[in-house]
C-alpha cells in the first residue's frame, strides 16, 4: 500500500468494515487507462427522499473517486472545491457505476471530474479542484 492510501484508511466512503464499520465500503480501482472506477448499490440506509439515494452520499461517492485518482498515484491531495450537478435521481437498489479521471495538473493543483452512471446513463456529475497541503511542522 502506498503512503497516501495509508493516510486514508479510515475513510467514510472507502474504508473496509474492519477499518471503519460505518464506511460505505466502496472499492475504487484503477483501469489501464488511468481512470478510476467502482460499483455501488445504494441500500435503504443511504436514502434521502423516499426511495432515492441521498444527494450527500452521491457527492461523497464522487469526491472519493476523484480523491482515489490521486491517492493511487501516491498524491495525498485534499478537496479544495467540489461542484456537483444532479441530472437524475438514483433509486435505492440500482447498481451505480462510478468513474473519475484527472483532467489537468499545474503547480500542485489538480482538476478532476467524476460521474455516477446507472445503466450507462450519467445521473450525477462532478468536477473538483484538489491541492496538496503544505507539510506541517
Amino acid at each position: 500500500m502506498n503512503h497516501a492510501l495509508t493516510l486514508h484508511k479510515g475513510c467514510a466512503v472507502c474504508a473496509s468494515e474492519q477499518q471503519n464499520p460505518y464506511s460505505l465500503g466502496v472499492e475504487y480501482q484503477l483501469s489501464e487507462e488511468n481512470l478510476i472506477f467502482a460499483q455501488f448499490t445504494p441500500q435503504v440506509r443511504h436514502m434521502g427522499y423516499q426511495g432515492l439515494l441521498h444527494g450527500g452520499i452521491a457527492s461523497a461517492l464522487l469526491d472519493g473517486a476523484m480523491t482515489h485518482c490521486l491517492l493511487l498515484q501516491n498524491i495525498p491531495a485534499l478537496t479544495a472545491r467540489l461542484d456537483v450537478r444532479y441530472h437524475e435521481p438514483i433509486a435505492i437498489g440500482e447498481q451505480v457505476m462510478i468513474f473519475a479521471r484527472c483532467d489537468t495538473q499545474k503547480r500542485g493543483i489538480y482538476q478532476l471530474s467524476a460521474e455516477l452512471c446507472v445503466q450507462g446513463k450519467v445521473h450525477v456529475r462532478a468536477s473538483g479542484k484538489f491541492i496538496v497541503p503544505k507539510p506541517q511542522n
